[in-house]
């Protein structure tokens, strides 16, 4: 009989996300291994040159990233060093270290999007803070409300909006390095709304709109969540953006314009899906675990089911 195919899930905290990816691969007939990226080791007396926690030196049929802990240049590039060797082997890596590059790094997931022609909020990135003030108070002559972004971060951590060179000289940006974008207003007065859309294998899997009385809309932050329907515009977007960034899965934020248009304000590569699933009821995790199953199992999956 052969042995149940092996998915390493990799997070550095695993909770509520990981244990519905445990109980959704195992109706699948796939083991989950939880592991943490920071403990893996590149080992050259081993075949692969790898050593995965749990796997005893062999290699897992797929891996799902679902969280890599913050660290050093050295610690990080480590990492990534794993995930680029894991697809190098041909075991698939969802997402592979290249989307994740491509997502992690604000300023790189915006060069993707604009080199691609996808709407997303005109954006400035530099090191010099003379350059940045420069381009401040142009944007701030023409009318225009700025914010200020760390290059790596989430959940609506760190972001300030900027109405003024004064208080723009007032901020630190993180690494010395300044990420600026133009604020959307929102259509409606202080009734700010945008869409977090999630994308697998180039199709829509669920959509919700995300509702507060303050600028920021994470779901993290208290933003209300609520399913959502949207148009063909929308959904194009958000499988372009995917698309764009080489991810194969991700959660796309989607926001309107005052002219009616829809940009994309973010894409994530590594995308919580605790709101989405409270707001639509529908099973992310289910739809991951068969995205992987298709990945290592070529024949129907659903006849391997177990309910």
């Amino acid at each position: 009989m052969a042995s149940r195919p092996n998915i390493v899930i990799f997070n550095d905290t695993h909770g509520w996300h990981s244990r519905q990816l445990v109980d959704a691969l195992a109706r699948y007939n796939i083991t989950a291994i939880l592991a943490d990226l920071a403990d893996c080791t590149i080992d050259l007396d081993t075949k692969n040159g790898l050593a995965i926690p749990g796997l005893n030196n062999s290699l897992p049929d797929a891996i799902i990233v679902r969280g890599i802990a913050p660290g050093t240049l050295e610690q990080i590039t480590l990492r990534m060093d794993i995930l680029h060797t894991l697809a190098e082997l041909n075991v698939p890596v969802f997402n592979t270290a290249k989307a994740i590059e491509h997502t992690v790094d604000k300023a790189r997931t915006s060069l993707r999007l604009h080199l691609a022609g996808i709407n997303t909020p005109k954006t400035w990135a530099c090191e010099s803070i003379n350059k940045a003030h420069d381009i401040a108070a142009q944007q701030f002559k023409q009318g225009h409300t700025l914010v200020l972004k760390p290059l790596f971060g989430c959940q609506g951590k760190g972001i300030e909006k900027i109405t003024s060179l004064a208080e723009l000289k007032q901020q630190a940006p993180i690494g010395d390095a300044f990420y600026l974008q133009q604020y959307i207003t929102p259509l409606t007065p202080n009734q700010w709304q945008d869409w977090r859309i999630l994308v697998i294998d180039g199709k829509v899997i669920a959509s919700m709109s995300r509702h507060s009385k303050h600028w920021i809309t994470n779901f993290a932050q208290g933003a209300d969540c609520l399913a959502a329907a949207i148009n063909d515009d929308m959904a194009a977007l958000a499988i372009n953006a995917t698309k764009a960034v080489n991810a194969a899965y991700a959660g796309v934020d989607i926001i309107q314009t005052q002219n009616g248009d829809y940009t994309v304000l973010e894409v994530n590569s590594v995308p919580a899906w605790k709101g989405l699933h409270q707001a639509t009821r529908i099973d992310i995790a289910d739809q991951l675990a068969q995205a992987m199953a298709r990945r290592i199992t070529p024949s129907d999956i659903t006849e391997h089911a177990q309910y």
